[in-house]
């Protein structure tokens, strides 16, 4: 298609469609000059748009560095839940708590590798996925948001728990403890009733560079030209003045787990909030939803797995002390138990000697009429 005979003219506007593809097609796309088969938005935020730009060439490498970050901080994530279930100590509302809003976290930080981290830089796996049935391509959206959608029921719940921890710690663990059997349903299947329909839906898997035929780098997507506008925050954000009660002022463990509490929530809202702008108010700006997208794995595990982990052993004295022996006696047992065989092969090796078979026996014999009779 020929452009129109208007001379074209030098804007300070950066380039932003209101189709992808017309931007992707254009002749003058990488120019700063205005193209009359495109529809401009009038935003001055050009340099936006280079940062944009380097951030989707660069979304390879962010997606190995959130590896990185996350596989540690899932092990540790692990080890915790470990130490919890393994001590009577840590048997209390809030760390049963933690172990429900953990388990969906986990769920989560692997449907990532599932759906979007692996079929990104593993291209051999697009043959595989194209097998897939219409349910198992679809169940990464339902995953993504189910788990999400508990990880925020269960962190608010945490905040209520601390928050009646300072109002009434005499009460406090028994009404928890009456309660969380139903704490435990909800958090799990509301999401599971909000979220099935999306196993109704069409799935398609998209190739990062269709015109290539070595790198099939690809990711799924919602078939059809609407973006994937199901993600919802189940939940107000209400803030209260609490005053303090005159018990507690003193404690800084429970003043501690309320930090936790407070940045864990602050670390799920943010991952929410970015779900919010780019797959609601980003939808005629592709070009900053793609860059958004890029940085997409390193915002979810700083905000759900690395804050729920790490906090943790700043928040309490006892449990990182529990967490740092356990592991120490299992390290140190380990190396025990490898010295003992070490020591045990070269004497198991004697038994065999030539020549001195006579001499064992004899001292074994000599030994067992030394012991004394068992009346």
């Amino acid at each position: 298609m020929e452009l129109k005979t208007k001379k074209p003219t030098l804007v300070a506007h950066h380039w932003m469609y209101k189709n992808y593809n017309c931007y992707q097609n254009c002749p003058l796309n990488k120019k700063l000059i205005e193209c009359t088969c495109c529809s401009w938005r009038d935003l001055p935020h050009i340099l936006q748009m280079d940062f944009a730009e380097w951030s989707y060439s660069f979304q390879v490498q962010l997606i190995y560095l959130s590896i990185c970050i996350s596989i540690p901080s899932a092990a540790l994530y692990i080890a915790e839940i470990v130490t919890i279930v393994r001590h009577k100590e840590f048997r209390n509302s809030f760390y049963d708590l933690f172990v429900m809003r953990a388990i969906p976290d986990l769920l989560f930080l692997l449907n990532s590798f599932y759906g979007q981290r692996l079929p990104y830089i593993l291209g051999v796996l697009y043959p595989i996925y194209s097998n897939f049935p219409n349910w198992m391509r679809a169940l990464y959206f339902y995953l993504n948001g189910h788990t999400f959608q508990s990880n925020i029921l269960a962190t608010t719940f945490i905040l209520l728990n601390r928050l009646t921890a300072i109002i009434m710690p005499i009460k406090h663990e028994k009404l928890w403890k009456k309660f969380l059997p139903f704490i435990t349903i909800f958090v799990y299947f509301v999401p599971t009733f909000s979220y099935w329909p999306i196993f109704k839906m069409n799935t398609i898997l998209v190739l990062r560079d269709p015109n290539s035929t070595t790198a099939l780098n690809f990711y799924i997507y919602e078939a059809g030209a609407a973006p994937i506008n199901h993600y919802q925050i189940p939940f107000k954000q209400h803030l209260k003045k609490v005053n303090l009660n005159g018990n507690n002022n003193g404690d800084p463990i429970e003043k501690k787990l309320l930090c936790y509490a407070l940045a864990t929530f602050f670390g799920h809202a943010f991952v929410a909030s970015h779900f919010v702008i780019t797959d609601i108010w980003l939808v005629d700006y592709p070009k900053i939803r793609f860059m958004m997208g890029s940085y997409y794995p390193l915002f979810l595990d700083t905000g759900i797995v690395v804050l729920s982990s790490c906090l943790l052993l700043w928040a309490s004295g006892t449990f990182r002390q529990q967490l740092i022996k356990d592991f120490t006696n299992i390290c140190f047992r380990n190396n025990q138990n490898n010295r003992v065989d070490a020591m045990e092969g070269p004497r198991n090796n004697n038994y065999l000697t030539v020549g001195g078979g006579h001499q064992l026996l004899t001292r074994f014999s000599s030994s067992v009429q030394q012991l004394p009779t068992i009346s």
